[in-house]
């Protein structure tokens, strides 16, 4: 009992110097990756932080600020800055349109040196590569490009389509990088820990959407507005009533709630009874609040090596964290049709993050053991040489923890300004040529002007970061060199 207690202070003197020493937590992301310089007034104000005497002012050698910077451009109605971003993105993201299996560069970062505490380069997503095709598609149509807003409606169809492959080949790889490290390191102290904190390593996937399927990887409002798109355009090419009902199949496939089936399913029939038209519609694409993001937890690993000689063993993971509302949907008093949510980014990221979660565990806890290892081999010798001045081996002993400690952190990076959910609504032409938006609290936003004749988009972007959202209307059909409106 004694040797037990004289233990106990040993190790709780030392968590504590070790604790002072490092700090108390590690930094983290704010909540739902916030963006740290603040909450300004209007998107334009957003977008400011990556300009510089009205041009663009961003790192293009870093995936991750481009496509931050080509988002923001796009909420600020900064259209042609944000498709230069997102072009530069495109070149950038390992995962390409025309291609399945998992990208060299993303496997090499999959199979980093797993000792090793650094963070590689920023290779991107499945999902945010239809979501760069889906935003280019939409700023070319607010730029009266018809023609390049087909280019990136074809490019996005074929992301959506190869998307699935994609993560099942992604999934495979992490699989295969997970096995070959628990290979490479067998030993019973990596399967004993990896045991014993299985239960706590869940707490990571305690937050994703219940219910996450393969098909929730495309983006369904994509789908929608590229038949939209199909039905709206002046070109002969693009009006096919089977090509506009398969990707809408296809959407109602990947939507998860009923009234985004409703809407699907209303498109469907008029596009089929008008022969792949549409006549003085007005489609609202609402995008809503602050999309996901990743929290930092430790894991305390179970010392199977050591006793006092090991000050500090465990890892880091990331939790999945929900993304949350603004207005939380919109209606309009014209109508009182209100917008159904057709994507949800929490299930475009989590389900990602789902199946890259295991290997991701995996390593934390091979690379944990090693470190650990090497931690008590440290302290073996510091107990060598300062075997007549234990503080001073104390104090080495803290320094060598705190570096594990300092090393062992978890990968937070998302692109953090997505929304947290895309809805839409199609809705006749008021006779009067005016619609008026509110809030789902009857709070209006703004009254808007629609074309004279034909069918009219209307973007409208709001987040609880962001003081004012941002309404920005175009109509579909027009010939190249035409015009939008745009109020914010």
């Amino acid at each position: 009992m004694i040797v037990k207690a004289k233990y106990n202070l040993f190790f709780s003197i030392s968590v504590c110097l070790l604790v002072a020493l490092v700090g108390c937590t590690p930094a983290k992301m704010t909540k739902n990756g916030a963006d740290a310089r603040g909450a300004p007034q209007s998107y334009t104000a957003l977008a400011a932080n990556y300009l510089k005497d009205g041009k663009p002012n961003y790192k293009t050698d870093d995936l991750l600020e481009i496509l931050r910077a080509g988002k923001a451009f796009h909420d600020a109605g900064m259209w042609q800055l944000s498709n230069e971003a997102f072009d530069l993105a495109h070149e950038k993201l390992s995962w390409k349109e025309d291609t399945v299996d998992t990208p060299e560069e993303v496997a090499n970062l999959i199979g980093t040196t797993i000792t090793n505490g650094a963070l590689g380069s920023y290779q991107g997503r499945i999902f945010e590569g239809g979501l760069i095709s889906y935003y280019q598609a939409i700023n070319t149509l607010m730029l009266g490009d018809e023609n390049n807003a087909r280019v990136e409606f074809n490019r996005l169809e074929v992301r959506q389509r190869n998307a699935e492959s994609q993560l099942q080949a992604y999934a495979s790889t992490v699989e295969s990088e997970a096995d070959e490290n628990l290979k490479k390191n067998e030993d019973k102290k990596t399967k004993t820990s990896l045991d014993e904190v299985k239960t706590d390593t869940e707490a990571g996937l305690s937050k994703l959407p219940d219910g996450l399927d393969d098909s929730h990887i495309r983006n369904a409002s994509g789908d929608i507005l590229s038949a939209v798109f199909r039905a709206t355009s002046q070109a002969r090419q693009d009006k096919s009533t089977w090509m506009i009902d398969q990707t809408l199949l296809a959407a109602e496939g990947s939507v998860v709630t009923a009234d985004a089936r409703d809407l699907v399913g209303a498109l469907r029939v008029e596009a089929k009874s008008r022969k792949a038209q549409l006549s003085n519609k007005v489609i609202v694409v609402y995008e809503d609040g602050r999309g996901p993001g990743f929290k930092e937890f430790r894991v305390d690993l179970p010392v199977f090596i050591a006793t006092q000689k090991v000050l500090y063993s465990g890892f880091a993971l990331p939790s999945f964290e929900n993304g949350t509302e603004a207005l939380g949907g919109l209606s309009f008093k014209e109508t009182g049709v209100q917008t159904a949510v057709v994507t949800d980014l929490n299930r475009l990221a989590g389900l990602e993050f789902k199946k890259s979660y295991s290997g991701v565990v995996a390593k934390a806890v091979v690379s944990a053991v090693l470190k650990t290892a090497a931690q008590y081999a440290v302290n073996a010798e510091i107990d060598k040489k300062t075997k007549d001045k234990p503080l001073a081996g104390l104090l080495l002993k803290i320094g060598t923890a705190a570096v594990q400690y300092q090393l062992t952190k978890a990968d937070l990076r998302a692109w953090d300004n997505l929304p947290n959910t895309i809805q839409m609504a199609i809705i006749d032409r008021p006779e009067n040529g005016q619609l008026t938006i509110l809030g789902l609290n009857g709070l209006p936003i703004q009254t808007v002007t629609l074309a004279a004749n034909g069918n009219t988009l209307v973007l409208v972007r709001a987040s609880p970061v962001v003081a004012q959202p941002a309404v920005y209307v175009t109509r579909l059909g027009f010939t190249p060199g035409g015009t939008s409106v745009a109020s914010r």
